[in-house]
């Protein structure tokens, strides 16, 4: 039988949001929580410098509706949750807290009574919010962030975050991912366009590197970018771009950069 979770009471909006991820989870979340009211909790376990923002009721009823990683990306983008801190360090935290404690614990009749319980308190009962208007669902994923910097954004704008991060323009030589596609299919297609492969390898520790420098960029011309896109497509693009890092540290996918030549 699962051991029953006994929740804390805390003070202010932040506290009782922290009751409630317990009762979800069962175990505080990893970062410091702030609130519209001006509430904080800080974890016991974790790193209290890093401050995840909860900006209104609306963030707490998406959670509620979906409290896993994609619930979390969609209250980043639509703007709901904001972020003091390191991002990376940030998204690696809670995706270790979504995914481990979620594991231990399956909610009883009497801890879905409670999360309802809370969920009134905290005023966020109601139905699922709208939006964002971005692909969530591929960011959680993989979206190739620096080919729609390329096609998105103004032509000197692109150049000044994709700096000297970007692939060479020799079409036989191309850098991908085992998501969307597997390395074999990958090369089937080669082969299908007549190309002949002539090496393959791993660049894994290569990749993460520029797609470090390219967010670091992103961030230093923010302003510039939200003025071309907007806020959203600019926060789903720094999401991104920190998730794939996080994907290629856990090699939950590879990166290869193929080699080629045309057929004879």
């Amino acid at each position: 039988m699962p051991e029953e979770t006994t929740t804390q009471t805390h003070a202010g909006v932040a506290g009782r949001l922290v009751d409630l991820l317990v009762q979800v989870y069962g175990e505080a979340p990893p970062v410091t929580l702030t609130a519209w009211d001006g509430s904080r909790v800080e974890p016991e376990v974790g790193d209290r410098a890093i401050e995840a923002h909860i900006e209104s009721r609306r963030t707490v009823r998406r959670l509620v509706w979906s409290p896993g990683q994609t619930g979390i990306a969609r209250a980043y983008i639509a703007g709901e949750l904001t972020v003091e801190g390191d991002l990376e360090a940030a998204v690696r935290l809670m995706r270790d807290y979504v995914e481990h404690a979620s594991a231990k614990r399956a909610l009883e009749a009497a801890d879905r009574r409670e999360v309802l319980r809370l969920t009134v308190q905290l005023g966020a009962v109601g139905p699922a919010p709208r939006g964002p208007n971005e692909p969530v669902d591929a960011v959680t994923g993989y979206l190739d962030v620096p080919a729609q910097l390329r096609d998105e954004l103004p032509p000197e704008l692109a150049d000044a975050v994709l700096g000297d991060t970007q692939r060479g323009g020799d079409a036989r030589t191309e850098v991908v991912y085992t998501d969307p596609e597997p390395l074999s299919a990958t090369i089937a297609r080669w082969e299908g366009d007549g190309l002949v492969v002539d090496a393959v390898r791993e660049v894994v520790a290569e990749e993460r590197e520029r797609l470090a420098r390219i967010g670091g960029r992103l961030v230093a011309h923010w302003d510039a970018v939200v003025e071309a896109v907007g806020a959203q497509h600019a926060r789903m693009w720094r999401l991104s771009l920190v998730l794939v890092r996080d994907n290629l540290e856990r090699r939950t996918i590879r990166a290869y950069e193929i080699a080629g030549t045309s057929a004879p």
